[in-house]
């Protein structure tokens, strides 16, 4: 195999696992949309108490899962960017054309369904800590509703520092630093 047909195997490979990880992200939120309020209200309906005590933390485990696709959908991105499309270079690659400064924002769609998912995060965070601490005020006490609400508190302090972490390397290939060998 020469190097042209590498090439052209490893972009169209890489094109379908990127159509595939985009199939998983929309999944993902579908499933975070339907799930976490479904959990909350079987959990309330056959009094589950640790399913409604541990709402906040399936929110978060949902937000890492669309996290891990997000940045396989961009590391697909990064390596077509960076080690495919400068092998051709009679044309401007998809890639590079997304981030090519225009009135256009071409990495917008890109960055609405971020900006829509951390919105999603962020109320099914909220208020599931707030069911779950209303719940265990009227049924632990003051004390360990303290204790939960510092809990989720620190894990939601956590994952904040680390989605406005992540949040530039999921939405655009800019600010890359390209290492050679």
């Amino acid at each position: 195999m020469d190097k042209q047909e590498f090439l052209k195997q490893q972009y169209l490979t890489l094109r379908e696992e990127i159509r595939e990880t985009k199939d998983r992200i929309f999944k993902t939120m579908g499933f975070g949309l339907v799930v976490v309020p479904a959990s909350h209200f079987l959990a309330q309906a056959y009094k589950i108490d640790t399913v409604i005590l541990s709402l906040p933390v399936l929110v978060v485990v949902v937000a890492l899962i669309y996290l891990a696709e997000n940045n396989a959908l961009m590391r697909c991105g990064r390596y077509i960017k960076h080690h495919i499309e400068p092998e051709i270079r009679e044309v401007i690659g998809w890639e590079e054309w997304l981030e090519t400064k225009s009135s256009y924002d071409a990495r917008a769609v890109d960055k609405y369904l971020s900006y829509a998912f951390y919105l999603l995060f962020l109320v099914y965070f909220a208020g599931s800590v707030f069911l779950a601490a209303r719940f265990a005020l009227q049924t632990y006490g003051m004390l360990a509703t303290s204790l939960l609400l510092g809990g989720y508190v620190a894990i939601g302090i956590w994952f904040i520092i680390f989605l406005l972490k992540s949040i530039k390397i999921s939405t655009t290939t800019t600010t890359d630093i390209i290492k050679t060998r």
